[in-house]
């Protein structure tokens, strides 16, 4: 995660599990979450909704009804108030501590955030904005990180108007992993929301034709939408547009290939769907920050290390 040198937020280690340094304005609370050495078991709860972001080491969530998970830098997740959360830190160390960020957010400015997106930017077919926290899982997502690091920065700055600063950035937030929440939803439920989401359509015949040329026209046709009109709802509502959306799909496709053995870049590059081996490095490493075959020699080793 990009963020800002932890040397700023440290203060005095009071215990070496779960430490924290809280940071706390009008409508939110930063809390920076330390662990010095392997345990289990850590239980936590937060009386208002919550944004969690690893920044470094690895975690083991558990939570209510929900299988245990890993969880990664850079990966992020949002709870409702008062979810109890079981905590396990297999790799803690004291020379190389787990360090998480929980972002609580008041209800409040959640409900406004969602009720304005509403009446400014209503979404089709009658569906509607809100923060589903059963989808509590926002993977990876490169948008949310970089506001969330930005919010960070916002928190420790010494800014007379960091309240305002913070609350316009956390909007920002809301949105993204609202917009996030849809595109996993989509994704994950394409054919059962085919009656009932346009944008479903698109979503549906992206995936099933991913490794072919994807005519931007047909999915205007599929979605009974102008061009003008379907590139503002997929923008909007997915936080994405079109091009954007098709190219991190086979890049998550490429990755799948790079791990697989005995496979060369080129072919990786074709059956993801991409034409041409300089577009796909290019847009491979912007995305990945490795170009594939970088990617791939260290999936190779990640592979031998298991072995």
């Amino acid at each position: 995660m990009a963020i800002v040198s932890h040397r700023r937020l440290e203060k005095r280690l009071h215990t070496l599990i779960e430490n924290r340094t809280v940071f706390t304005l009008e409508k939110s609370e930063l809390n920076l979450f330390e662990t010095y050495q392997a345990c289990t078991s850590v239980e936590l709860k937060f009386h208002e909704p919550i944004v969690a972001t690893m920044i470094q080491g690895k975690k083991v969530m558990y939570l209510a009804q929900n299988h245990p998970f890993d969880f990664f830098p850079n990966q992020s997740l949002v709870l409702p108030a008062n979810e109890p959360m079981r905590i396990d830190f297999p790799e803690a160390s004291f020379n190389t501590p787990t360090r998480c960020l929980a972002l609580a957010i008041s209800p409040d400015l959640i409900s406004a955030v969602a009720a304005d997106l509403n009446e400014r930017f209503p979404k089709t077919d009658n569906n509607t904005w809100q923060l589903h926290y059963n989808q509590f899982y926002l993977g990876s997502d490169p948008r949310i990180t970089q506001t969330i690091s930005q919010l960070v920065q916002i928190f420790i700055d010494d800014e007379p108007a960091k309240d305002v600063l913070a609350t316009l950035k956390l909007r920002e937030l809301l949105v993204r992993m609202m917009q996030t929440q849809a595109r996993s939803l989509l994704l994950q439920e394409s054919k059962q929301w085919l009656n009932q989401n346009r944008l479903a359509v698109a979503i549906d015949y992206i995936k099933t034709h991913l490794h072919e040329r994807i005519c931007i026209e047909d999915l205007c046709k599929k979605s009974c939408m102008s061009r003008q009109h379907f590139f503002r709802s997929f923008k909007q509502e997915l936080g994405l547009t079109p091009i954007e959306f098709i190219n991190r799909m086979r890049i998550e496709r490429a990755k799948e290939l790079l791990a697989q053995p005995g496979i060369s870049v080129s072919e990786v590059c074709f059956r993801s769907g991409f034409s041409s081996t300089a577009y796909f490095d290019r847009v491979f490493k912007q995305a990945v920050g490795l170009c594939p075959k970088q990617y791939q020699q260290m999936m190779k080793s990640v592979a031998h290390q298991r072995t």
